[in-house]
């Protein structure tokens, strides 16, 4: 488990599974993940990318904040024969670390992209994972949303979840709790965002799907606005803040020190 303090807000590193996989997932090539000399052997493994599927939670104000919560292995957790399974691995990892799924009380969401654990099934429609939470996203996620739903579970499931009343929305610059502030971004998707816990954290959501992206270069398979994404990474790397990402392998985190070209990973605790 990787915990980080920062001031009076901790950050908790709640780790389900992680593999190698074939970096085509992240828009890559066996050769561009090999090209990143300092990516192995935490961040890659013989061309493939290392990736997890895990929570994290930002513990401020009294109120447990969980983002991200597994995307993008919907067709793993959601699947009807193994589905329970996974939800009671997952309520034991939470409960593990000292965050038991019915202490959560908000889901945050970077972008609708996925499912993952901010809904289950519940008979033939979709409920929270999380009892006690309330689900936030964007308003310029919620209105693409409207614009054009997702086809097939991911649009049924945040349906069902916005008619029973469980998403809220925020605003590009909100503080989501005390020292944790979202930071619209667009460029991967347009409601996508970034989320920074004051000077000294952020979470890239996918603008970085792996730590290799620091260094690849633009990726058109995985965003909208490649170049914008490549100009925001190398700001942030520049600024030596610790850097996370939702779908990173253990530690899940890591820093640039004084924009050096390889970074650091952040020990787990």
């Amino acid at each position: 488990m990787t915990t980080i303090t920062l001031g009076d807000v901790t950050l908790t590193r709640v780790l389900y599974l992680e593999a190698a996989i074939d970096p085509d997932a992240g828009g890559l090539t066996p050769d561009e993940v090999r090209s990143v000399t300092w990516g192995e052997p935490t961040w890659a493994d013989d061309g493939n990318l290392r990736l997890a599927s895990c929570a994290w939670v930002v513990s401020a104000g009294g109120r447990n904040v969980v983002i991200d919560p597994s995307g993008n292995v919907d067709d793993i957790i959601h699947d009807p024969g193994s589905t329970r399974h996974h939800q009671k691995a997952y309520r034991a990892a939470f409960a593990a670390a000292g965050i038991p799924v019915d202490g959560v009380d908000i889901v945050l969401l970077s972008h609708i992209e996925s499912i993952g654990l901010t809904a289950v099934r519940d008979g033939d429609s979709w409920t929270s994972f999380f009892p006690n939470a309330r689900v936030l996203i964007c308003d310029t996620a919620k209105q693409d949303f409207d614009a054009q739903t997702p086809p097939g579970e991911i649009g049924a499931a945040f349906t069902a979840l916005f008619d029973a009343d469980m998403i809220d929305t925020f605003a590009d610059g909100d503080e989501i709790v005390p020292g944790l502030r979202a930071d619209w971004t667009g460029m991967h998707n347009p409601g996508h965002c970034a989320f920074h816990v004051g000077d000294g954290a952020t979470f890239v959501g996918h603008l970085a799907v792996s730590p290799l992206h620091f260094a690849t270069g633009p990726c058109p398979p995985q965003h909208a606005d490649p170049d914008g994404v490549w100009r925001w990474l190398q700001n942030v790397k520049a600024d030596g803040r610790v850097l996370i990402g939702p779908l990173w392998p253990t530690p899940g985190a890591m820093r640039f020190p004084d924009s050096a070209f390889e970074p650091v990973a952040v020990p787990p605790n």
